[in-house]
């Protein structure tokens, strides 16, 4: 299949402005279809000590989630009256206040209200609602593919650049062309000379749970637990990739097959554009979105390697008709 650049998307009638519903009508995975055998086997290629690092937070953090999104709840209980010596667990929890994928069913695009496909409000929470774009679609297939890691937080760090995390400070283009290019990737896609191969896996490293990890509770409090209501003045403000012209054409014309991040939005939040990400990430283009993933101790390896691609797997939860899933990612390298 020819892969179009985002200039040249033609949406059929009917189709918003700037979507790629490339796929087929019938089509749940989106970008995960750039995850095809050849180019899985390929990614192995990255591994050379076979050491494994889970890239998910515990479920109980962050504390307090981001969102004011619902705490996780964990109780062990015996099985049978009195037993000593058989226990079961129960959790209580959403899926997306830790490490987690948002899925398809997660964010419209606001202008026409479509989700992924043609997928609406009704197909989610009408009447009679189907499980079109569900989570349940990736969790048959599982996730996995080469994954390439912009160390941000590290760059900043070296360049005495003092983000702010705590606000909708946006990392940019050509921020994220610096940092590929003291890493030694040119920030290109293969077709185009240079080291962005289809099907990646893009994640971007801002330091945002570094920083969290560093505060008291009470202080991530007064954040997280700030009023959220959709638009610019929305009380919860995060770090992270910025809304332009150019991160669009770079994220759509690179296709990588999912993006993921170790901030609560990914993008900058909230928007100080008239779009946001989301919706193009994930309403027009079928692109998975992670968030809140712990990248601390995968950077500190790819430093040591200086390398910074690596094979990346993940297990999305097998719930039918889901909105979103904990990230259950896993990094090999």
């Amino acid at each position: 299949m020819a892969l179009p650049l985002r200039k040249d998307l033609r949406p059929k009638s009917g189709e918003p402005e700037d979507s790629a519903w490339i796929w087929g009508s019938d089509d749940e995975l989106g970008r995960l279809n750039l995850q095809t055998p050849e180019r899985v086997k390929k990614a192995l290629e990255t591994v050379s000590s076979g050491e494994t690092i889970p890239l998910g937070l515990p479920f109980d953090q962050p504390v307090p989630p981001c969102y004011r999104r619902a705490f996780f709840k964990h109780r062990i209980t015996s099985l049978g009256a009195n037993s000593k010596h058989t226990f079961d667990d129960n959790y209580e929890m959403n899926p997306q206040s830790t490490s987690q994928w948002d899925g398809f069913r997660h964010f419209a695009h606001v202008p026409s209200g479509f989700f992924y496909n043609g997928t609406t409000f009704e197909d989610i929470a009408g009447p009679n609602p189907s499980s079109k774009c569900g989570i349940h679609a990736w969790a048959a297939r599982g996730i996995a593919g080469r994954g390439l890691l912009l160390d941000y937080a590290r760059y900043a760090e070296a360049n005495n650049i003092k983000p702010e995390f705590y606000d909708n400070f946006s990392i940019s283009y050509s921020d994220l062309v610096k940092v590929a290019q003291t890493q030694g990737i040119d920030l290109r896609p293969a077709a185009q000379g240079g080291d962005v191969q289809v099907g990646d896996i893009l994640l971007v490293r801002s330091g945002f749970l570094k920083n969290a990890n560093l505060l008291t509770y009470e202080q991530k409090a007064a954040h997280h637990l700030q009023k959220h209501k959709f638009g610019p003045d929305d009380g919860q403000r995060y770090i992270g990739v910025e809304q332009s012209e150019e991160i669009l054409d770079f994220l759509h014309d690179s296709y990588f097959s999912a993006v993921a991040g170790d901030q609560p939005a990914f993008e900058a939040w909230p928007s100080r554009k008239d779009y946001y990400l989301h919706e193009k990430l994930l309403a027009l283009w079928g692109c998975p979105i992670g968030e809140l993933w712990d990248l601390e101790k995968l950077a500190e390896k790819c430093a040591e390697r200086k390398q910074w691609t690596f094979f990346l797997a993940s297990a999305p939860n097998n719930v039918k008709g889901g909105v979103a899933s904990t990230a259950n990612a896993l990094a090999i390298v």
